[in-house]
């Protein structure tokens, strides 16, 4: 008998969206994390198809090019993106401490909230139909402000019809209005209803979520196109802020617009009374729409002139002159501080996507393009899902369960209803349930989380013994340990060490500090033998250590300049906003005056030093790992896993069981970094390598289109890319995989980009059965 998992609490389980570390691939620098949520560069809705159009436009890939060439190019493009929005962006806003502060209250709400763990009794062996549960807690309503700005030298109405696959030959307002806030939807270009924002966020928030607004403009920019989008020495939009406060000039002299409307939320808490829902004086949803098409598209007639969409900021709140509000903060005007910015010929899907950063989610995809793509593709909006649909972008398909676990901590709700069990709670009996499919909020399961043991990283082996001090991981840190030592009769003195790093080259940074005992005196940093006074972004303290120690080395420091004197040392390591590394190890600290030694501490035995912030360690990390199973067909938002296009033809991601891998090991998903590694992604149920017709590797988007677990046949699959690419994908291997085995590889060595490197614990989760309309899938999970 399998004992059946009922719905407990509806709560969200705790997850993972930590800025955590890959202490096994500690070599490679982390990006910029405050850009996780935007950034003046969104890759994740790049079209490749229309990119590698305008790249043979512009020259940089030549009309000859193979399909192999082409494919290289665009991977480059995009990767060259990547890299100079890394490290090109010259601030993150004055607001980031604010938004990292929130965000780090959304994951301590992931982790610490729990989901049921009732069993019941066995389920009948008929499958229902799914049946739908209706909502009857308190729906939340957001004002978003969209505001439509064309250019001088290409005003809206300028796109043609073959630089898009959403052509209207008059972009207006009502157009607007209808995709973003209709209740009914709105008309496609194929003359089809299309879902709206509204119904999107609607439908996956099971009701307890929805957006209103109105649209306005068109406004006038005061430059032309490429002033605002042309690509700067950073390789980003030249000026995009700049169109956003020229939109925001003009709403404000509209006297259709009344800004303060748009400012319920204190998102950031500015005033630190713990109201997140009271006007702090900044327009709280802001979408502003450019009359071209987008860079990330191929830009239509612009090219690499025209802005690439994004979510971001205006670097510091920006004063809306000629507006007054009742909030004290910008001087009695109304302000504006985050933003999205979107194409003319934009879809719901782009909308939606980067709505989704605005609400807080991060990027699923490999925001480096590191390599050939993550394992989370078409699965979901944050990653490639905002282009699903037979008309790319209008039906995009649904939120992975991790953005949904992200989503109920940060706004309450009925995104996800969900149940977990431990590892250790599973035997050979197994545990049963029943997931209602993903597009639907029914009376089973959205998803079922299964709790793994803590995952054991080995960063280090102390230096001696079997312990160090360690400085701790993460962003905005200003941890120390410290001792006193008497140098008032002494004539030379020195602080001796070994010590392990890796800190966040010229950004972040380790220091001896030195002040006189009982005053308080400023902290001096100590002059070392692993110290630099560069400076080039202007946070070293002064004598800074930094970068990568590649093992245990010496640490040497002269204190004899303190002779004389009683003084207090410390250690101490400081980190920025971003970029978390594995930080600062020390281990057999020794301190010699005038040839003696006087104190010694190797972490092992009686403490000499004060730890405030710093820690013993044995060099290693324990974190969080997890699997998430959802129930995913093509019905409802959904529906556009069935409408791919891709070519000149439609592929299909095959329903079924998603297993999703969740590893707070990783906070990036830069598989060709580390292959089959990161912090989400699906469980490819079919192994079968996949290649192009000229026998290359398919890239991850195809792999796993066929990943999910089913006792049904998969459909077979022919993509026709002769006209682009010269090309042909195929996949008639259509057997069913109704099995997960942890035992079984799931990184195929031949494409492990595609696959995950899951644990072996003896885990198996069966498909046992599918109601008729397969909106509700039967599992079995067992030892």
């Amino acid at each position: 008998m399998v004992a059946a998992l009922s719905l407990g609490a509806f709560a969200l389980p705790g997850s993972s969206y930590a800025k955590t570390v890959d202490f096994g691939q500690s070599q490679v620098q982390k990006g910029n994390e405050s850009h996780s949520t935007g950034g003046p560069v969104d890759l994740a809705i790049a079209n490749q198809d229309k990119l590698i159009e305008m790249l043979k436009k512009s020259g940089a890939i030549p009309q000859n090019a193979t399909a192999a060439e082409a494919e290289n190019a665009v991977n480059q493009f995009l990767k060259t993106k990547a890299k100079q929005a890394e490290t090109g962006v010259p601030d993150d806003g004055q607001l980031i401490k604010e938004q990292e502060k929130l965000q780090e209250n959304i994951k301590d709400k992931m982790k610490h909230q729990k989901g049921g763990h009732d069993k019941g009794s066995h389920h009948k062996d008929a499958v229902d139909n799914v049946v739908p549960e209706k909502y009857n807690g308190t729906e939340r309503k957001d004002k978003v402000l969209v505001l439509l700005i064309e250019y001088p030298d290409f005003p809206h109405n300028q796109i043609k019809p073959g630089d898009t696959d959403m052509y209207y030959s008059d972009y207006t307002q009502q157009h607007y209005q209808d995709m973003i806030f209709g209740d009914h939807g709105y008309k496609g270009p194929d003359g089809k209803n299309k879902i709206s924002v509204k119904q999107y966020y609607e439908q996956q928030s099971g009701g307890s979520y929805t957006i209103d607004g109105q649209v306005a403009g068109w406004y006038m920019a005061k430059q032309p196109a490429a002033y605002y989008g042309g690509n700067g020495s950073n390789g980003s939009d030249a000026n995009a802020r700049g169109l956003i406060k020229e939109a925001l000039d003009a709403a404000a002299k509209d006297p259709n617009v009344n800004l303060a409307d748009y400012d319920q939320e204190d998102r950031y808490d500015l005033d630190g009374d713990g109201n997140y829902n009271e006007p702090d004086g900044l327009v709280d949803h802001l979408m502003v729409v450019h009359s071209s098409v987008g860079e990330e598209a191929g830009g239509g007639k612009l090219g690499e002139d025209a802005i690439w969409s994004h979510r971001w900021n205006l670097g510091a709140p920006y004063e809306i002159p000629n507006t007054s509000t009742d909030v004290p903060y910008w001087g009695g005007s109304m302000g504006a501080y985050d933003y999205t910015i979107e194409p003319a010929d934009g879809a719901a899907g782009v909308f939606a996507h980067e709505y989704g950063h605005d609400l807080g989610l991060p990027d699923e995809y490999d925001t480096q393009y590191s390599g050939a793509g993550e394992a989370v593709s078409y699965w979901s909006i944050m990653a490639s899902g905002s282009w699903s649909g037979a008309v790319p972008g209008t039906e995009p398909s649904g939120f992975s369960a991790w953005s949904k676990e992200f989503l109920q901590a940060a706004h309450g709700g009925n995104w996800l209803k969900d149940a977990e069990i431990d590892l250790a709670d599973i035997d050979k009996k197994g545990v049963e349930a029943l997931l209602d499919q993903a597009s639907t909020k029914g009376t089973n399961l959205d998803a079922l989380k299964i709790n793994l043991p803590k995952k054991e990283t080995v960063v280090n082996t102390p230096y001696s013994g079997s312990s160090e001090y360690f400085s701790g991981s993460g962003n905005n840190l200003e941890n120390s340990m410290s001792f006193n030592v008497d140098l008032t009769k002494a004539a030379n003195a020195s602080l001796n060490f070994k010590t392990w790093y890796d800190i966040e080259q010229d950004w972040d940074y380790a220091s001896i500090k030195v002040r006189e005992a009982g005053t308080n005196d400023d902290w001096t940093t100590v002059p070392g033998n692993l110290t630099t006074t560069a400076d080039p972004n202007g946070q070293n303290p002064g004598d800074g250590i930094t970068g990568k120690s590649d093992g245990w080395v010496d640490g040497s420091f002269d204190l004899s300049a303190y002779a004389g004197k009683n003084m207090e040392v410390k250690f101490n390591y400081w980190t920025d906003v971003a970029a978390a590394m594995p930080g600062f190890y020390v281990d057999d600290i020794q301190v010699t005056v005038d040839g003696e030694t006087v104190l010694t501490d190797n972490a092992d035995g009686d403490q000499a030093v004060t730890l405030d912030g710093f820690e013993k360690n044995n060099g290693k990390m324990y974190t969080d790992h997890y699997y998430l199973l959802e129930w995913r067909n093509h019905q409802g938002v959904d529906e556009g896993l069935a409408h791919l296009k891709r070519g000149n033809s439609m592929m299909e991601y095959d329903p079924g069981l998603v297993v999703w891998y969740v590893d707070d090991k990783y906070d990036d998903n830069w598989t060709g970094i580390h292959p089959g590694e990161g912090f989400l992604g699906v469980v490819d149920a079919d192994q079968h390598e996949l290649k192009w017709s000229d026998n290359t590797m398919a890239s991850t988007r195809y792999q796993i289109h066929d990943a999910a677990f089913s006792l049904d046949r998969t459909d077979k699959m022919f993509l026709d890319y002769t006209d682009l690419l010269g090309l042909t994908l195929k996949d008639y291997d259509t057997h069913p995989t109704p099995m997960f085995d942890d035992r079984h590889n799931y990184l195929d060595s031949k494409v492990p980009d595609a696959g995950r490197d899951v644990p072996k614990y003896g885990l198996k989760i069966r498909v046992t059965g599918e109601s008729k309309d397969r909106s509700v899938g039967r599992i079995e999970i067992s030892k």
